[in-house]
């Protein structure tokens, strides 16, 4: 038997007693007499009969709204008291670098987790060799890394793009040679004016400033090099640093140009004591795979989380 506020939705949805009563299979004085019902119980009209088709009244719209958000929970129960039928146990492992395991696979597995409370995801940080070697072992599931790795050894599916920008000291004199392409922290942020290949700005402009480099042996730093050679000058470096936050935090305090992800700035305080700027190559782009073993067949959780990563693409 259908409950008081299903027939009150089949009429709200349907915007006519007359068809509604066709889709629940009752008679039109039966319904109306049910909605009836609902009214007195609530003190107020529900629809206001004197239009065609008929429309909610103030009363009509508060009571579909709890309506909907009654039947969002009872989905959301019924997608739980499921996977507790499935049984749906298992752990996973995921190996990235100190960055995404900090800022992008954390939530994600919490997210995860929450979807299937069944699993267990943990996270490994590492090197790309070193990860590399952990997930043909079985010590990780899946490898999070932008390096293409052996495809007869690994299957791997493109997770995302992310691009690097460069950070510059707001007090330098150069800013204002490239005001025409500089963003604020709000615009790198927000996303506004990003994207735009008339708006990138000629790495060579910056080839007299000191640069914060990463690491020798880091992506980062082989990609920097590498855009530095493309514009025609070797970068003067100030310093090295280990994380691409720290080396963010030291160009804030004004001792250097460094490149970033844009991702880094949701994760620290707005400033105006640096300018960001698009860089017109396209080495700044780069793309991020997902990786796992290649097996015959896969368990449930693999799947699962394949799938839960591929609707939590992420773009730049």
């Amino acid at each position: 038997m259908l409950r008081d506020r299903e027939y009150v939705y089949a009429v709200y949805q349907e915007r006519s007693f007359s068809r509604a009563a066709q889709r629940l299979f009752i008679s039109q004085p039966a319904l109306s007499s049910k909605v009836k019902k609902v009214e007195e119980r609530v003190g107020a009209p529900l629809f206001d009969r004197s239009t065609n088709p008929i429309r909610l009244t103030p009363a009509g719209k508060c009571y579909v709204e709890a309506v909907e958000q009654v039947m969002g929970i009872e989905d959301e129960l019924r997608s739980r008291l499921a996977q507790l039928a499935d049984q749906r146990e298992g752990a996973i492992t995921i190996g990235a670098s100190a960055y995404f395991c900090s800022y992008v696979l954390s939530e994600l597995a919490m997210e995860f987790q929450r979807r299937y409370p069944g699993y267990v995801v943990s996270l490994l940080e590492g090197n790309t060799s070193d990860l590399t070697k952990c997930l043909q072992s079985g010590v990780i599931d899946f490898m999070l890394d932008i390096y293409p790795l052996d495809t007869n050894l690994f299957q791997g599916q493109l997770w995302g793009q992310e691009e690097l920008i460069l950070a510059v000291p707001a007090g330098l004199e150069i800013n204002q040679e490239m005001a025409e392409w500089r963003l604020t922290f709000e615009q790198v942020q927000s996303g506004s004016g990003m994207g735009v290949d008339s708006h990138r700005a000629p790495l060579s402009a910056f080839a007299k400033e000191g640069f914060l480099l990463l690491k020798k042996g880091s992506d980062t730093y082989r990609r920097v090099l590498k855009l530095c050679r493309n514009a025609g000058f070797t970068p003067k470096v100030n310093m090295y640093l280990d994380q691409m936050l720290t080396a963010y935090h030291v160009a804030e305090n004004g001792h250097g140009l460094t490149f970033v992800r844009p991702r880094v700035l949701d994760h620290v305080k707005p400033t105006d004591q640096l300018y960001f700027y698009e860089i017109d190559d396209e080495n700044v782009m780069r793309t991020l795979y997902l990786y796992y073993r290649r097996e015959s067949s896969l368990p449930a959780i693999y799947t699962d989380f394949l799938d839960f990563m591929d609707k939590n693409r992420q773009e730049e």
